[in-house]
């Protein structure tokens, strides 16, 4: 409750809700990554077709010739002679059952990998505009700075060719200004960096000429925070695997009883003397490779369950480690803050100081780099803060309820 009520406190109503999100969702969609789990669909459709039909189809074949005898007792000595048989593999009803399971996981599978890669993708972009986003922040920050000591320093000038003031104070807050300017300049650099990394990953998406302030209202924050972890892509596709290494470990079990052909053979020999009909069963005999697949299936079976257990432990740490990182970041904006604002009231008073010639222009230089200082540090622990939402938006699936 005490991180919900904070994370609120730290985020005031600064843009559209929901606008960075959008956006997210919008440049994920971009991703080659995103496009080639989509085409998988079909490959997934069309595999799903072929594992619930098998290879149980009807086989249909046929012979002919003629035959010749040498005997002259007999009336003819040439016969023509064909054969004509059909045949099937019977699929036993238990593996028929769980081809069908087998299938329908195939499509959930390609399904899963699709939402995977969105995920992926959604921590790629959360990463590259929560770097673009921080490097903005200090870019406004240092430039406003950098304004507020040129302003400074101007005057000071202009009171030092009235002959109030003497130069050296003039010439050190040129100076400061100066390097102020040189700090903006470098933050705004930065900042197009980031930008130029972001839309270089998204090149279809036009992105605004500043990141937009990222605002979440507490419902929103409530619902990032109980998240479940059934609904994380990872957790998902892993529980599909799982249960498709079990269907494949039953069906290799299954597999030891092979399935029996059965068929119908005609006949016609001696120019039509003689016909029949013959029905056959074909049943495969000795098992040892299908003994050998069963096990062999078991084993990737119970790997693939480990697996699941691993990627749920790692993805419990991870969300832990992103609640955790956001309650950090949510107190110490707000300790920034108040740093900020007391550093800013000392700073006013020792203004007035010095402008009443009670302070010293280094006294003042050292008041005015404490404030920069703790302005800076606000404007660090603010991109801090929209980073782990972000980062946790990302990592419960991109959606938000307001």
């Amino acid at each position: 409750a005490s991180l919900l009520t904070a994370a609120t406190i730290a985020l005031p109503a600064l843009g559209q809700s929901g606008s960075v999100v959008d956006i997210m969702e919008q440049s994920i969609r971009t991703s080659p990554s995103v496009f080639t789990a989509e085409a998988d669909l079909d490959r997934a459709s069309a595999t799903a077709s072929r594992i619930a039909s098998g290879p149980y189809e009807f086989e249909v074949n046929a012979s002919g010739g003629q035959r010749r005898m040498d005997n002259p007792l007999a009336s003819e000595s040439r016969y023509t002679e064909w054969a004509a048989g059909v045949s099937r593999t019977i699929r036993l009803p238990g593996k028929k059952r769980i081809d069908q399971d087998l299938a329908r996981i195939e499509t959930d599978l390609a399904g899963s990998t699709l939402d995977q890669a969105l995920h992926l993708e959604r921590q790629e972009f959360a990463m590259l505009w929560s770097e673009w986003r921080s490097a903005d922040l200090l870019r406004e920050t240092s430039s406003v700075q950098a304004e507020e000591a040129l302003r400074i320093a101007e005057l000071e000038q202009v009171a030092v060719d009235k002959g109030a003031e003497r130069q050296i104070r003039a010439d050190q807050l040129a100076a400061a200004a100066a390097l102020l300017q040189l700090q903006a300049d470098q933050d705004r650099s930065a900042a197009e960096v980031a930008r130029a990394a972001l839309t270089s990953r998204y090149p279809d998406i036009a992105f605004p000429a500043r990141p937009i302030p990222l605002e979440l209202g507490d419902s929103a924050i409530a619902g990032l925070l109980d998240a479940s972890i059934e609904r994380m892509p990872a957790w998902r596709n892993s529980q599909l695997v799982a249960e498709q290494a079990r269907l494949q470990a039953q069906r290799a079990r299954l597999e030891k009883t092979p399935d029996p052909t059965l068929g119908l053979e005609f006949t016609n020999e001696f120019g039509g003397a003689e016909t029949s009909i013959m029905a056959r069963v074909t049943i495969p005999i000795g098992g040892s490779t299908r003994r050998a697949y069963a096990r062999e299936m078991s084993a990737s079976a119970a790997v693939a369950d480990l697996h699941r257990v691993r990627v749920e432990r790692d993805f419990y740490q991870a969300i832990e480690s992103a609640r955790q990182s956001l309650s950090a970041s949510t107190s110490l904006h707000q300790k920034a803050l108040e740093t900020a604002s007391a550093s800013a009231n000392i700073l006013a008073k020792i203004r007035k100081g010095y402008e009443l010639g009670e302070i010293t222009v280094t006294e003042f230089l050292t008041a005015r780099r404490s404030q920069i200082a703790a302005e800076r540090t606000v404007a660090e622990q603010r991109g801090k803060l929209e980073s782990d939402l972000l980062n946790l938006i990302a990592l419960t699936g991109g959606q938000i309820n307001e």
